[in-house]
């Protein structure tokens, strides 16, 4: 996989965490350097964690087989684990509902890691198509912390600044996104 297709899915993934950032930015009346911190740290690590449990998943012999069973060959069952990501981000977008904003000045630990696992689950998965696609595991763990830590920041001044309207087009883009990988990766492997 080359380092563009993991660019955008390591963009496409952590879309779910952008909109979490937006909605807890339009939430605060200020953005203390504190909170960002603790949340960019719970975030990337739960991420990054996810991320590497899913690509060594790809490596019990099992599983492996699994993998080989389903799509005769890896790349393919890895391009239905980006395509399936993609079609559930936007379901899930459609099916969100409005948030209702209000002050809520509190940044409990114990909230942040709920969130954090829920968005990681998709990191999961995504980190076993990875592995199915034998992708460069650091390069792969180092995009996917950077790309956590520059969508919570940014999704945190976006929410304080504009409010959470674009959370569910945020989350719609991210699935979008990794449409686009999936179907980018099968016309560069065929051709």
């Amino acid at each position: 996989m080359s380092l563009l297709e993991i660019i955008l899915i390591s963009n496409g993934l952590t879309m779910d965490v952008f909109a979490y950032a937006l909605s807890k930015g339009a939430m605060m009346s200020e953005i203390r350097k504190k909170n960002l911190l603790k949340i960019c740290s719970i975030f990337t690590f739960w991420q990054v964690i996810s991320m590497i449990l899913g690509n060594l998943l790809t490596n019990i012999p099992f599983t492996a087989k699994l993998g080989m069973d389903v799509g005769h060959d890896s790349n393919t069952f890895s391009v239905l684990i980006f395509l399936g990501l993609g079609i559930y981000m936007i379901v899930k977008a459609i099916k969100e509902k409005p948030v209702e904003e209000k002050k809520d000045e509190i940044i409990s630990a114990k909230q942040i890691i709920v969130w954090a696992c829920i968005t990681s689950i998709d990191a999961f998965i995504a980190g076993i198509g990875f592995g199915f696609l034998e992708t460069d595991f650091l390069l792969l763990v180092f995009i996917i912390g950077i790309t956590t830590i520059v969508m919570v920041i940014i999704g945190m001044y976006i929410g304080y600044w504009m409010g959470c309207q674009f959370r569910r087009t945020a989350v719609t883009i991210g699935g979008c996104i990794l449409l686009f990988g999936a179907v980018e990766f099968i016309i560069r492997t065929l051709y």
